[in-house]
């Protein structure tokens, strides 16, 4: 078949390992698989000596987790799709970074749209290279660099937290508003955002539909209801029974 893409699988567990790659022999001929390893070391000298296209890299192994295998590299020559067991953090830090995961059990819808994802970065020769480093600093708890991506048309854009004035619940989406009154829709959802900015981050909930960015506020009013006006003329009023922990955040 033309236009095969090469690939190859990092799980620790055998039992991972051999479904994945039944997967992709009875349902994808387009992906050639080139071989497989059970932990970071035996990876990196995998993807050293048979340059694969795209990896299947498990979170979750024993010693050093997958984080660890990108981490050797300065620039990622190759695509990667995560296979993790559910974590929550994980997870939430591989969409905030736009890339992509799978979770086990792995379904043969999911790494169809996986596969279908890779081979148009492969194909269009895309650099993911910001998107992982971002990722490497959202999973290192010392980081405050913390970044959200956001897809504008074909591209991929970063913004980072310390930019965004307030992030707004539209449905199933989120809308962004940034510093420079730029407006980019997302879809997450607040609570995504919460879990994945934490609870030291200056982005804060002031009601069910609503968070800001404390560094941002121009002037607000101590009295009912409680009214925050942000730096670029936005207001929200703050939920009561939020006002009383958000003041408190607030004088600090």
């Amino acid at each position: 078949m033309e236009n095969k893409i090469t690939a190859i699988i990092v799980d620790d567990e055998k039992n991972g390992r051999e479904v994945l790659s039944t997967l992709l022999k009875n349902f994808f001929p387009e992906v050639e698989l080139l071989g497989e390893a059970e932990e970071v070391e035996s990876a990196y000298k995998l993807i050293n000596s048979k340059h694969p296209q795209l990896v299947f890299l498990d979170i979750q192994m024993p010693r050093q987790s997958g984080f660890s295998l990108l981490k050797k590299y300065e620039e990622i020559p190759f695509e990667v799709v995560f296979v993790t067991s559910y974590d929550q953090y994980a997870i939430n830090a591989i969409k905030f970074s736009a890339l992509d995961y799978l979770l086990k059990p792995v379904e043969v819808k999911d790494l169809r749209e996986a596969i279908t994802k890779a081979r148009k970065s492969i194909s269009q020769k895309t650099n993911s290279n910001v998107q992982f480093i971002n990722l490497l600093k959202s999973i290192d708890s010392q980081t405050k660099e913390r970044k959200v991506a956001v897809h504008v048309g074909d591209n991929v854009k970063l913004i980072s937290e310390a930019n965004i004035i307030s992030l707004e619940s539209d449905g199933s989406y989120c809308i962004i508003t940034t510093t420079t009154n730029e407006k980019y829709t997302t879809s997450k959802y607040l609570k995504d955002f919460e879990e994945y900015l934490g609870n030291d981050s200056d982005i804060i909930r002031i009601h069910k539909s609503c968070m800001i960015n404390v560094q941002h506020i121009k002037v607000y009013s101590k009295g009912e209801p409680c009214i925050i006006e942000m730096i670029n003329g936005q207001t929200f009023e703050i939920a009561r029974r939020k006002k009383s922990e958000i003041l408190e955040r607030l004088k600090k």
